[in-house]
């Protein structure tokens, strides 16, 4: 039989996952996108290059093309000193003049050809003229060395390259290419006049390894974060399972029958409650057994545990059974005999407001019977008073007026609500805090407001106070303002809660009031 895996093991697991393999998957990203981040960082210098160099062009055009057109005008001044060539037609394509510098070819050279037009807009002819290369290109190997690429300028018209590129200008059409035993990445752009290609181009890997020694370095730290994330999760799973550790064990030989073994534990937290309840289970159930095996009797087995649950689950009728033996025990002027009456009319008074609460929270059905609000209202502040009290707070008074609020509802039920919203008020509030009640009555509906001088509620936990079983408080059920809720919704009114942290928190309880004719009573 496979062995199953451990407690301690499966929180690994679970750090594993959660934490240890999106750090990995992260060191990979890392990884592969150095050289993505390497290649853009690259572009974008080549085409800034670029984009710094286009314009200067443009501009000795602008005013080498004057000077053509100037020359062209009139061929007697003399050609321009970048001008090694020119030619004139006219309109119909017969040569007017030539102007040449020199016999010999200089490389290098830029063929530009330029129409001529009069003032009105009309062809005269065209101009076509070699420059030299320098006129439009001067400072472009400058400009590329200041990034560390090489720049090429290629010559459409001729196909000629103006500047010396370092490689087989072949390998540029690629983009992408290999050289000298190195990547490099290159770039283009057109320029329409001159007719010319620019291109640059560099090695990747100055700028590729700064990215790729980044990435080591974020690897390397993810892996140390790694495995100090699981010696850490060791460590602590070690301590927080050491509990249980034990307590499986010592359930392992009760359920063999050693009902003498305990769990050993200081913590107070919810494994160290457990482990404590597991002992007095134990206890219990030693006992239970030592009185079975007296009894010798399976049907005592039936028996006892019949009684322990009927006194699990109803502890209020053995209070109110031992108090009535204590009151056919006291003479009957004792001073005790009125306290014992007050027990257990609060008794009775718990017992209904309990089974009331319950009722309507498994049927979210009540039933409604005339009443006046303000006697529900005054029994739960008084029932709150103690709570109060042991915190050093205040409840405030339930004003006077309005002394007749008539309603339809349960009254047990009603009080059950307010009850559950003093309470927890008193909870909120620090020694010296205040908590006071309103009642406003608006067309047919009426409004408590209860509101105390507590640290508020967050929005988060506003949003899901009348959640069942949420609660913020240690040792909260999180079912009191979820029974409020549903007893409110059943005397069809309404209950919401207005809360600043640090400033308190105000609750809204809104019921109908009872039509005309309907009398409530007191």
């Amino acid at each position: 039989m496979r062995r199953a895996l451990s407690f301690r093991a499966k929180i690994l697991l679970v750090v594993l996952a959660g934490a240890v393999v999106p750090l990995a998957i992260v060191g990979l990203w890392l990884t592969r996108t150095a050289s993505l981040s390497g290649d853009a960082l690259l572009q974008r210098r080549l085409e800034g290059a670029l984009d710094r160099l286009a314009p200067e062009i443009g501009g000795r055009w602008i005013r080498v093309r004057g000077d053509l057109l100037s020359f062209a005008e009139d061929s007697t001044r003399g050609g321009p000193e970048s001008v090694l060539r020119a030619l004139v037609r006219d309109s119909s394509g017969a040569k007017r003049w030539r102007f040449e510098r020199g016999s010999e070819d200089v490389p290098g050279a830029i063929t530009v050809r330029l129409a001529l037009r009069d003032p009105a807009g009309r062809a005269l002819g065209t101009l076509e003229a070699d420059l030299r290369s320098p006129a439009l290109l001067e400072g472009a190997t400058a400009a590329g060395a200041a990034v560390g690429a090489a720049i090429g300028a290629q010559d459409r018209g001729s196909g000629a390259w103006l500047l010396p590129l370092p490689f087989d200008p072949v390998l540029l059409e690629r983009g992408r290419f290999t050289w000298g035993g190195e990547e490099w990445l290159g770039v283009r752009r057109e320029l329409q006049e001159p007719a010319l290609t620019l291109v640059a181009a560099a090695p990747l890997s100055p700028f590729i390894q700064p990215f790729k020694i980044a990435a080591r370095n974020g690897a390397l730290v993810l892996g140390a974060v790694a495995a100090l994330s699981v010696a850490l999760a060791t460590l602590l799973t070690g301590r927080l399972t050491r509990t249980l550790a034990r307590l499986a064990g010592v359930a392992e030989a009760v359920s063999r029958g050693d009902l003498d073994q305990r769990v050993v534990t200081t913590s107070t937290d919810e494994v160290g409650r457990v482990a404590h309840a597991f002992n007095a289970m134990t206890e219990s159930l030693r006992s239970t057994l030592r009185e079975l095996a007296q009894r010798q009797s399976l049907a005592a087995v039936g028996e006892f545990a019949a009684r322990l649950a009927h006194e699990i689950r109803n502890p209020l009728t053995a209070i109110r059974v031992d108090l009535q033996r204590v009151e056919e025990a006291l003479p009957r002027d004792g001073a005790l005999r009125a306290v014992q009456a007050r027990a257990l009319r609060e008794v009775a008074r718990l017992d209904r407001a309990v089974g009331g609460a319950l009722r309507i929270a498994r049927s979210g059905s009540v039933v409604l019977q005339p009443l006046n609000l303000r006697a529900p209202l005054q029994a739960a502040a008084e029932a709150a008073a103690p709570a109060f009290a042991e915190r050093g707070a205040v409840l405030e008074p339930i004003p006077a007026e309005p002394a007749d609020v008539p309603i339809q509802g349960d009254a047990a039920a009603i009080e059950q609500v307010f009850l559950n919203l003093f309470l927890n008020a008193a909870q909120a509030l620090e020694p010296g805090g205040r908590a006071w009640v309103e009642v406003r009555l608006d067309a047919g509906h009426v409004t408590v407001t209860l509101t105390d001088e507590g640290a508020g509620i967050t929005p988060e936990h506003r949003d899901q106070a009348f959640d069942p079983f949420f609660s913020t408080r240690p040792g909260g059920t999180g079912l009191g303002l979820a029974i409020a809720r549903q007893i409110v919704i059943a005397h069809h009114g309404e209950i919401r809660i207005e809360s600043a942290v640090g400033k308190g928190t105000t609750v809204y309880v809104v019921l109908p009031l009872s039509g005309p004719g309907e009398r409530a009573r007191t």
